[in-house]
């Protein structure tokens, strides 16, 4: 496995503290950085990013880790964590579509309950795609997607309408939104989750006191207790990540069986990003 993380950076900052030709400028005022993650000069920009954050400005605006994983090392994962990475809005929320609050935590939002099919503005799904999710977190998936999934015999979701909102009122789409129906899978201790990879948010700051969400994001791959595995092809995580603000909500994140990536593999699925999620 490869681990590689980008920076975004000011452009003024980054010609004070980098050197000259460390990345891409994108633009007069912002700098790419992509570092192998083992790099020296990551733990210096998380050391400059710290002091930046005691005096509440910032000196990098963005980062993003990706693993990259040969072949062989997909093939030999029992599980698997789907990174969707298609992200449109608007949220269902917006569009009309029903959720009930009262059933939700008071402290992360997390729990709200879906009263009324998902509502969506469809022609702001990015086209091509197989699986995209709204900023809120509602997830869909294509036709072929969901005919794939029953043709294969595969286990733990079901697919549910999405009407699109028109302008003359609802109408059937040709999406589906995927619901988990397994048990969810636990996290191991070994599993990282943060602010940055330079901010545990040892404050517990976007922590749920109750349990539901495990932080603002995951930092590390996915270590899973085989005890919290039932067998299922497609399952979501019981701890959430994210916040409840606007029509953003905390999500699950998802992970697969190796039985269902060769199935998406073989249709060339897109629209997400696979991790290994090891059982332990």
């Amino acid at each position: 496995m490869r681990e590689t993380i980008e920076f975004r950076i000011d452009e003024g900052l980054a010609q004070r503290f980098l050197e000259p030709n460390l990345g891409t400028r994108l633009s007069d005022t912002l700098r790419r950085v992509v570092l192998p993650t083992t790099d020296e000069r990551v733990q210096q920009i998380g050391e400059i990013q710290r002091t930046y954050r005691k005096n509440g400005g910032f000196f990098f605006i963005y980062w993003d880790v990706r693993r990259k994983y040969s072949e062989k090392e997909l093939q030999a994962a029992q599980l698997l964590h789907v990174i969707v990475r298609t992200v449109f809005e608007p949220t269902g929320e917006e569009c009309g579509t029903a959720y009930d609050e009262t059933t939700a935590c008071k402290r992360c939002g997390v729990g709200a309950s879906q009263t009324s099919a998902l509502i969506l503005d469809t022609r702001r799904i990015p086209k091509g795609k197989d699986i995209a999710r709204t900023i809120g977190g509602e997830i869909v998936v294509s036709r072929r997607f969901a005919n794939a999934f029953s043709e294969h015999g595969l286990q733990g979701a079901k697919f549910q309408p999405v009407l699109h909102r028109e302008r003359r009122g609802l109408e059937p789409s040709e999406w589906s939104q995927l619901v988990v129906t397994s048990s969810p899978v636990k996290f191991s201790p070994r599993t990282v989750t943060g602010n940055t990879p330079f901010d545990l948010d040892d404050q517990n700051e976007h922590r749920c006191p109750r349990g539901h969400t495990a932080g603002l994001t995951w930092l590390s791959e996915f270590f899973v207790l085989r005890s919290s595995y039932d067998g299922s092809d497609l399952l979501c995580t019981e701890k959430m990540f994210g916040l409840r603000r606007g029509y953003l909500r905390p999500e699950p994140q998802l992970v697969i069986s190796q039985k269902l990536r060769r199935v998406l593999v073989d249709m060339k699925a897109k629209g997400f990003e696979l991790e290994v999620a090891h059982l332990v």
